[in-house]
């Protein structure tokens, strides 16, 4: 049961070209974070032997200095109207105008968003000599998906306003959970203290941030299920998250040459961006 909060943390909206508004947070029990909701659609990226699409949002590797998406795609970057080098990075999330095609899969492109991707390799729980002394923070695990041999999480975390604090995050492979056939994962997060707790009066934010794990060396099947665990802030209502707690769990298939489009609802958003992941 939620209790009564004594501060209320506010997000700003997504805010369209041309039509901006505030959301504004009515007191409801329990201590309450408001997610920013996306409010507008974009178009999906550009797929291989498609007809080009103008605007395209992808992740992907940056190999000898041109972004290679996760389709398989090589975009050189012509014209910039962002800030960020892309050859200063490994993964990385992009948003671009296709100007044209140079090639078999490869075009010239207009970059106008970047930001990195935090990419590990996962733990294996047989190097891990005690579990139950790695910390176990909760973690908004707002989006999940499969591309390029790599599990993409998009994690949403409390942050106090202004901090520099650095959070670890994890996925490690249970190797003693397959036994039918099932590889079963469970995500990490020690936030170093600065989570969200019941009473709490110090003002805080949202942050997102990307981080992807490389599973094609541990996963040697065409396909195979997979299972996450994690340990997460509950949701007080479909824009809300409390400061009461709780586990869960989803399944997916994995197939080895599977791609799947960043959800929308991990860039339509104003949430702050979470630069303080490990």
């Amino acid at each position: 049961m939620l209790v009564n909060a004594t501060k209320w943390l506010k997000l700003a909206s997504y805010m369209t070209e041309t039509n901006r508004k505030k959301i504004r947070m009515k007191k409801i029990k329990g201590l309450i974070i408001a997610l920013a909701v996306g409010a507008a659609a974009i178009a999906t990226s550009c797929q291989k032997d498609e007809t080009l699409r103008y605007y395209n949002a992808t992740m992907g590797n940056i190999v000898d200095g041109r972004f290679v998406s996760d389709q398989g795609n090589t975009f050189n970057i012509v014209e910039q109207t962002c800030e960020g080098r892309l050859d200063t990075l490994k993964r990385a999330f992009t948003i671009c105008d296709i100007l044209s095609s140079t090639g078999t899969n490869e075009y010239d492109v207009r970059l106008n968003y970047i930001t990195s991707v935090l990419t590990k390799a996962p733990l294996l729980s047989s190097e891990i000599e005690d579990m139950s002394q790695m910390a176990n923070d909760p973690a908004l695990l707002s989006d999940l998906w499969i591309s390029g041999g790599y599990i993409n999480l998009y994690i949403t975390v409390p942050i106090k306003i202004g901090s520099d604090t650095k959070h670890m995050i994890n996925l490690i492979l249970d190797e003693t959970a397959k036994e039918d056939g099932t590889y079963t994962f469970t995500l990490r997060h020690d936030a170093s203290g600065e989570i969200l707790k019941e009473g709490q009066n110090t003002n805080m934010v949202l942050a997102a941030g990307y981080v992807s794990f490389p599973v094609s060396h541990l996963i040697k099947e065409d396909q195979a299920k997979i299972k996450i665990k994690w340990y997460s802030y509950r949701m007080a209502s479909p824009n809300m998250i409390s400061s009461q707690t709780e586990n869960y769990s989803t399944e997916r298939l994995y197939k080895k040459d599977s791609f799947e489009q960043v959800p929308s609802t991990t860039y339509n958003n104003s949430m702050t961006t979470f630069s303080n992941m490990r």
